[in-house]
């Protein structure tokens, strides 16, 4: 392959892009787009939720290539107070294989009507109105858009022995949140720098993440879930790597078999994982998902900058023995998050 070939290139032959190409060009398409909890968390960007985008945690399990489950979407963008959407932009799940091929536009400005509009090879077609759902002034304010790589050619990429949704995709979202101020008020009032530290902004959030082939991006202004394993005593942030075990690089979503992870089945290393977090700040990471199909280096070098201090280090990555190197060779300057 000549070294000035391109990803453009791939479509300008008439080729099939490679897997690799399609997700690079979907993300990108992603981070570029738009600026602005569930049960469960797969995709481990501390944005994205299956339940924001109308999924159960196993619609998108690899057993099951063939299913595409009515009322989730892979692509989601809304403005909503909580309960009440007033704009609604959605493009349903696919089966393994099959391309994206329609996509809805639902309006509802509260006047107790919704109108939708879908949009597929056949142009676009409106929809009988339906009754509209009230507002509700107090859920604030909430801009979401989530993607997830059913986009890519229909892919299912989780486990059935994990039920926690795609490994690969994004979020974006900003969120006007006004109960909040009298809590941050109170940590203010009391000393309380965690609180301050990890919802450094009152009334107000947002944030911007993905990931795709293990790499993971963060960049928050509060603390979110990034993903949550079942171990209850365990908790660490994203781009600390100290006491982390990780499960063989041949284990994947599609690839979950004892033989797949190291003589153990994926679902031995999700009980190994507990809760993890995105802090304040930018952070680069390894998915801590099991799910995750790293393409290497794993785990990549991770990087944070942000109110809760600093890491940079890992990943083969180490750096000289100091006060601030923890056992994984990363350098960690905490705040008191």
């Amino acid at each position: 392959m000549p070294a000035s070939y391109t990803l453009l290139d791939e479509f300008v032959s008439g080729g099939v892009p490679s897997m690799r190409a399609r997700k690079l060009i979907w993300v990108g398409l992603l981070a570029a787009g738009v600026l602005g909890t569930g049960s469960a968390w797969a995709v481990s960007d501390g944005g994205y939720t299956n339940s924001r985008n109308g999924c159960t945690g196993d619609a998108y399990n690899s057993d099951a290539p063939d299913r595409a489950e009515p009322g989730c979407q892979t692509f989601v963008f809304k403005i909503t107070d909580g309960k009440h959407n007033d704009v609604w932009v959605g493009i349903p799940e696919t089966a393994d294989g099959k391309r994206a091929n329609s996509a809805t536009v639902c309006i509802d400005l509260g006047t107790g009507r919704q109108q939708c509009t879908r949009f597929d090879k056949h142009g676009a077609t409106m929809l009988p109105p339906r009754k509209g759902t009230p507002r509700n002034p107090a859920g604030g304010l909430h801009a979401y858009l989530g993607a997830n790589d059913n986009l890519d050619g229909g892919e299912h990429d989780s486990s059935s022995q994990v039920d926690n949704g795609p490994s690969d995709g994004g979020a974006i979202q900003a969120n006007v949140k006004p109960w909040t101020l009298k809590t941050w008020l109170a940590a203010l009032q009391g000393g309380d720098t965690s609180t301050l530290l990890t919802h450094p902004l009152p009334v107000a959030d947002t944030g911007f993440g993905f990931c795709a082939d293990g790499f993971c991006f963060s960049a928050q202004t509060q603390r979110r879930v990034a993903y949550q394993g079942t171990d209850p005593s365990k908790s660490r942030d994203v781009s600390n790597y100290d006491g982390v075990t990780w499960d063989p690089e041949s284990c994947s979503g599609p690839d979950d078999t004892a033989a797949d992870c190291g003589g153990q089945p994926i679902s031995y290393w999700e009980e190994q994982n507990g809760t993890t977090y995105v802090e304040p700040g930018i952070q680069i990471y390894e998915d801590p998902d099991p799910q995750g199909s790293p393409i290497g280096p794993y785990p990549i070098t991770a990087l944070y900058v942000g109110t809760c201090g600093f890491v940079a280090g890992g990943g083969g990555v180490n750096a000289t023995a100091s006060p601030f190197t923890n056992a994984a060779g990363q350098l960690v300057s905490p705040t008191g998050c």
